[in-house]
This record gives structure tokens, sequence and C-alpha cells, in this order.
């Protein structure tokens, strides 16, 4: 299997406020919920769902696009059912698509399956292998 490598650097910037930068420059904000952070960014779980959000919205306007289909909006509203207790993982996410434009609802399901089962790797990845590496003061400390 070939890859290729996303490498993204996220920095704490003080209390519970963590700030990601892309390969591109682009950054993300992130902050636990008001109560513990300072609710200066979005809470990672939700930058999780518009990660998938973007990923399944950039193959629906491709793949309609190439139909020759008018898309004039398309909104993406991402709820997740998130466990109380710790590890409080999504257990089901629920991907609504509003979409206005001259587009049959055939076609807009078909883009809308083909990305979420073949094209988009957010939602994909949601199943992969993580693993963790320590550096800590400056030397290497395994991984795990």
């Amino acid at each position: 299997m070939e890859t290729d490598q996303l490498k993204l650097s996220t920095k704490w910037q003080g209390d519970f406020v963590f700030e990601a930068t892309g390969q591109g420059g682009h950054t993300l904000r992130m902050d636990a919920h008001q109560g513990v952070g300072n609710d200066q960014g979005i809470l990672p779980m939700q930058a999780m769902l518009g990660s998938l959000a973007g990923c399944v919205g950039m193959d629906v306007v491709m793949i309609l696009r190439a139909k020759m289909k008018v898309v004039r909006s398309i909104e993406i509203v991402t709820e997740g059912d998130k466990r109380r207790n710790p590890p409080k993982e999504l257990l089901a996410i629920m991907v609504t698509f509003i979409i206005e434009g001259d587009i049959d609802q055939e076609k807009a399901w078909h883009a809308i399956e083909v990305s979420g089962e073949k094209y988009c790797p957010v939602a994909h990845s949601l199943k992969a292998e993580v693993t963790y590496k320590l550096v800590l003061n400056g030397k290497e400390a395994g991984a795990k």
C-alpha cells in the first residue's frame, strides 16, 4: 500500500488552549468548554465532526459538478452522540446535508454515498489505529 504523510503541529497556548498549524500554515484553535477552559476555540471533538463534514462536502461538490449539476448552497450539520464517561468517544454520527440547487434526489444521494463509502479519508480514518510516541526534554522516550 502506498502512503502519503500529512503533518500537523499542535502547540499548547496556555490553560487548555491548543493551536494546530497545518503544512500550508493555516491554523485551528481549540479549547475546552466553558467551566474547564475559557471557550477560546472549537472543542477537539467538534473539530473532528467539522473535518468529516468538510471532507464529505468537498467530495459531494466535486461529484455533483462533474455531473454538470447546479449547486446553489450546501450546509452540512454533523451531530455526534458522545459517551458520557471516559473515554467519551463518539458512538454515532449523523451527517445531514441541506442542499439547494438543480439536483435530483438520486444524484444527491449517490454523491453522498460514494463519498462516505469510497472517497472521504476522514470517514475511513475514524477507524484508524492510533499509536503514541513520547519525546521528553529533547530525548525520545519510546512509542506505544
